[in-house]
């Protein structure tokens, strides 16, 4: 699937589901102003989004970026401060690794120097494979959301707020078919882990 297609599909998710705030919607492609260099996947991402403060509720819970905000959220991972010093390029950090959203403090990041960016999940200094690429993830990102919303109605959680395994099982289901064997456990250990 396209950038381009799986984009338009999580921008109707994002529009359709209630437990969603702020704006995700799609647009004709528009050059951006980079506040940094990006690669060529995330150019198209930006420049074929209108956002403004986007956040996936319910279970899912993900804070996108705007691109305004993007070289700040770069900070604690790319530029760090160093033991109370000045703020340094992190020694560890690759610098095609841009940071796109956020969960609960972990980064959700794309690799701009891959053909698709590729999609890890940063935990800390663990870091576990998300995607093969951004289409793939947001594909299984609008179909998951829309699974919550409209099977589940974001009842998601048993009387002791763990998630249902049937809930589980339909987000795994659509992992394994969008991303695969090897890209499923990833996704799942990233949100639900």
């Amino acid at each position: 699937m396209s950038l381009d297609a799986a984009l338009k599909n999580f921008a109707d998710a994002f529009g359709a589901s209630s437990g969603n705030f702020g704006t995700f919607q799609y647009q004709l492609f528009q050059p951006i102003v980079e506040p940094m260099p990006l690669g060529p996947v995330l150019q198209e991402y930006y420049g074929r989004l209108r956002l403004s403060a986007p956040l996936v509720g319910g279970r899912l819970l993900l804070t996108l970026y705007t691109l305004d905000d993007l070289e700040t959220c770069q900070h604690g991972w790319r530029w760090v401060r160093n033991n109370g010093g000045p703020v340094i390029e992190s020694p560890i950090w690759n610098k095609h690794w841009i940071v796109i959203a956020d969960r609960h403090g972990d980064a959700l990041v794309v690799d701009d120097s891959t053909a698709g960016g590729v999609v890890t999940g940063h935990i800390g200094s663990y870091s576990v494979k998300v995607a093969d690429d951004l289409a793939s993830f947001f594909q299984v990102m609008a179909e998951a959301m829309m699974i919550e919303a409209a099977t589940f109605n974001y009842a998601v959680y048993d009387g002791d707020f763990n998630p249902l395994p049937e809930f589980l099982s339909a987000v795994s289901a659509i992992a394994l078919r969008v991303l695969g064997p090897d890209g499923e456990p990833g996704f799942m250990e990233f949100f639900f882990g």
